[in-house]
């Protein structure tokens, strides 16, 4: 009898531990595997989803036709793309909640095809905006500061003269070096996420500034950075309890991370690392940041 007792207080209490685990284990997972975003980022969907190449193309040199009145009638014409311009981080709100500055809006309602006010006529709210401005600086520093920064030689630096660089010489030759690199091709316009990528962990991946870039690095440890950038893959990440796991994600994934160890010399590594820890601290840029950084590649250009 003891025994019978014994055996039908164990059951629920293996079944309530049972469903403990999965409930912690169910948690674990959702909060992990949250997906996580920037301005440019989230703009970058957003402007996906507004048509904006539709009209002003996928860079300045993926022209549009369009129209205008005059006296003589229709005449053929374009549509400027965004970033035909250095625009402000201001200029670029307004024309997508307006649809027009008020100085154009005149001669712009001669066009045939005119700016949608997207603010205006409900489409999307001012965060939505914003974030749409952010991923338009962003992708225009690659066409103006970008370009112009990409086209310079790296200086030949030592370790020491890495870690005497003031911040603006700093993120001038970082920004250039990991534009001649390719970091950000996988990780984002300067490093703010996120490229698709089939069979990772969040299906992305993630950029240099926020926390899934931290969980990769062991909260930002500069020997855990400079290991991923020489080898393509952590050491901290792939080690403990969970080492297994994330191992196997890493070798499933469509885009791996190439190691540059053999590409980079061990100053230029420390000049990344550097660069990335800098970004990391900006955390995810708003339009105005992404302004700031252009101005500051362009007092040092």
């Amino acid at each position: 009898m003891p025994s019978l007792v014994k055996s039908r207080v164990a059951l629920p209490v293996a079944v309530g531990f049972v469903a403990a685990f999965i409930v912690g284990i169910t948690w674990f997972y959702r909060v992990e595997t949250k997906p996580e975003s920037s301005p440019v980022s989230r703009g970058a969907v957003l402007a996906t989803a507004a048509g904006c190449a539709a009209c002003h193309g996928s860079s300045i040199d993926d022209p549009r036709a369009n129209f205008r009145l005059s006296d003589s009638g229709w005449q053929p014409t374009g549509i400027a793309p965004i970033w035909e311009e250095e625009h402000s981080a201001e200029s670029i709100i307004t024309w997508v909640t307006h649809g027009v500055p008020d100085s154009k809006r005149a001669r712009h309602q001669d066009l045939l095809m005119q700016m949608p006010a997207y603010g205006d006529d409900g489409h999307f709210n001012a965060a939505e905006i914003k974030d749409i401005a952010a991923w338009a600086l962003a992708v225009g520093i690659k066409g103006f500061q970008g370009y112009d920064n990409i086209d310079e030689d790296m200086p030949d630096l030592t370790a020491d003269e890495v870690a005497a660089l003031e911040e603006g010489e700093l993120v001038l030759l970082g920004d250039r070096l990991s534009r001649q690199v390719g970091c950000y091709q996988c990780h984002g316009e300067l490093g703010q996420g996120r490229i698709d990528n089939p069979a990772s962990f969040k299906g992305y991946i993630p950029g240099f500034q926020g926390d899934d870039f931290l969980k990769l690095t062991a909260g930002g440890d500069p020997a855990e950075i400079r290991h991923w950038i020489e080898h393509g893959r952590g050491r901290a990440i792939e080690s403990g309890l969970l080492g297994g796991l994330a191992q196997n994600y890493f070798d499933a994934q469509a885009i791996p991370m190439p190691g540059y160890a053999e590409i980079l010399r061990p100053a230029e590594i420390d000049l990344l690392v550097a660069y990335v820890q800098w970004l990391q601290r900006q955390g995810p840029m708003e339009a105005t940041d992404i302004e700031a950084f252009a101005d500051l590649i362009d007092e040092q250009l």
